[in-house]
């Protein structure tokens, strides 16, 4: 959402517009959560979501991205809780239907791929995400998640949902506690395991351990963050041999103190000992920056080379759930911009 996106629907539903929180320091969740909760309340009608959905397309193609991943949450409009009364749908089949029809719209408006991660929210109980689980399994075995591509590199028909994730605060909600979800929105749809893990550690030592049972448990092919992995050599080890692909927000780490300085950042060394990584934007409306921001911060910070940017690009690309001739354009453009906008391919 975008900050004055916020600011507009908080003053249109009368609520309390917190603090900006970009660019800050985070000691706690205080004021993460005060804006989070802002952002999740103030979406009170169908509209609102799609154009959300619309603007987080319309701001990934300023920032040159052909396909974008978001978390989608489809339980949150469908069911009454957290004291709010504003149910957008009836089911969250519903709730699946009028999102993929907007991001399809909003693909066709901005040239953006999108394919959604069904969020599993661990916080919640587990039978919640079970429920959540067979219906995204369901859409998907039935082809009610194809939607039409606004994308010039492909112009087919595609899955809007793509994967299935794990979020929330991972003290007390391990990714053991979610195998049976994921055994179930696995089963027979293709779904890639996205959960996040090791990003904040859940107990002393626990980043690792996170990092592990999302791979042990859910079958992880990328995990979100998973930063902590840093602290386990032999884990690293074993993202790299496994080709356990890494979502890195180095931003969001910073703000939320998992490493003091740019300089302490694991990424470089993540990198060197061929784990694959890629670049994210975690929350721009609570942490500030976008996914170019993150780009450039890699290079002018933490000081990548062209080759090692390339990379990361790549790897968004190869470990998405974009179809494959859109992984194959994007490698290539990549590769176009590494030499200097000569396509070498023949």
């Amino acid at each position: 959402m975008r900050p004055e996106t916020l600011t507009e629907l908080c003053e249109r539903y009368h609520i309390a517009r917190p603090a900006d929180t970009r660019g800050k320091i985070f000691n706690n969740f205080g004021g993460f959560n005060q804006v989070y909760w802002a952002a999740c309340h103030c979406v009170r009608t169908q509209d609102d979501l799609a154009r959300l959905i619309h603007e987080v397309a319309e701001d990934a193609a300023l920032q040159g991205a052909w396909w974008i991943e978001p978390a989608f949450d489809a339980d949150r409009f469908s069911t009454l809780r957290h004291g709010d009364p504003h149910q957008l749908f009836p089911t969250q089949e519903e709730g699946w239907r009028f999102a993929l029809a907007a991001a399809e719209s909003a693909s066709r408006a901005t040239g953006v791929g999108i394919g959604f991660m069904s969020a599993i929210d661990r916080t919640m109980p587990p039978e919640q995400g079970l429920e959540r689980a067979r219906i995204t399994a369901k859409l998907v075995r039935t082809g009610e998640h194809l939607i039409h591509s606004g994308m010039a590199c492909f112009n087919s028909r595609y899955p809007g949902i793509v994967a299935l994730g794990l979020h929330g605060n991972e003290e007390g909600y391990p990714p053991d506690l979610f195998e049976e979800v994921f055994q179930i929105g696995a089963a027979d749809t293709g779904l890639l395991s996205t959960p996040h893990a090791g990003e904040i550690a859940p107990f002393p030592g626990g980043g690792p351990a996170s990092v592990t049972s999302a791979i042990d448990c859910l079958d992880a092919d990328r995990v979100l963050h998973g930063v902590l992995a840093i602290e386990d050599p032999a884990l690293v080890e074993r993202l790299a041999r496994d080709g356990v692909c890494l979502d890195i927000c180095p931003s969001s780490n910073l703000q939320l103190s998992v490493f003091p300085s740019i300089d302490a950042h694991p990424l470089p060394r993540m990198m060197e000992a061929g784990v694959p990584c890629d670049i994210g934007s975690d929350d721009p409306l609570l942490f500030g920056p976008s996914l170019l921001d993150e780009y450039e911060l890699c290079r002018t910070e933490m000081g990548l080379s062209d080759q090692l940017i390339a990379t990361l690009a790549r790897n968004s690309f190869e470990h998405s759930g974009a179809p494959l001739e859109v992984k194959a354009a994007g490698v290539l453009a990549v590769n176009v911009w590494l030499n200097g906008g000569v396509d070498e391919t023949f």
